[in-house]
């Protein structure tokens, strides 16, 4: 679940990115008064918000589908999170932010490695 909510975070973003510059188009004026730069930001911010998009969606299939059901790649897959909540730490001010999330998901990770990883399979046979 945990996973499906960082995609649905992500896809959440993206649509902001993709929304802002329509729903607020004098967002960069304080910065800028050049047209053709307040428009490549605009355009920037669009393209940035679908690929946003693309990976929240991308990351909600897989946490439903090939997460649960148990396949290791997606395990191994999903320490992405740890590496970009690192980044999130060592690049913005929100680090209490990005490390509780990075916290959050090597436990899960961490935790759920058993579903993933199970040894060999003793039967009732072998045991006796």
């Amino acid at each position: 679940m945990l996973f499906l909510f960082f995609g649905l975070l992500i896809a959440a973003h993206g649509l902001y990115m993709v929304v802002l510059p329509s729903a607020e188009p004098d967002h960069w004026r304080a910065y800028t008064s050049d047209p053709d730069v307040v428009a490549y930001l605009a355009d920037d911010f669009r393209a940035s918000g679908g690929m946003e998009m693309a990976l929240g969606a991308l990351t909600i299939f897989v946490a439903v589908r090939w997460f649960r059901a148990g396949d290791p790649w997606a395990w191994w897959a999903f320490w992405i999170f740890p590496a970009l909540f690192v980044w999130g730490m060592l690049t913005t001010w929100a680090v209490v932010l990005w490390l509780a999330l990075f916290l959050a998901a090597v436990v899960t990770l961490v935790g759920t490695y058993s579903q993933f990883f199970r040894g060999p399979h003793r039967t009732r046979s072998s045991q006796d």
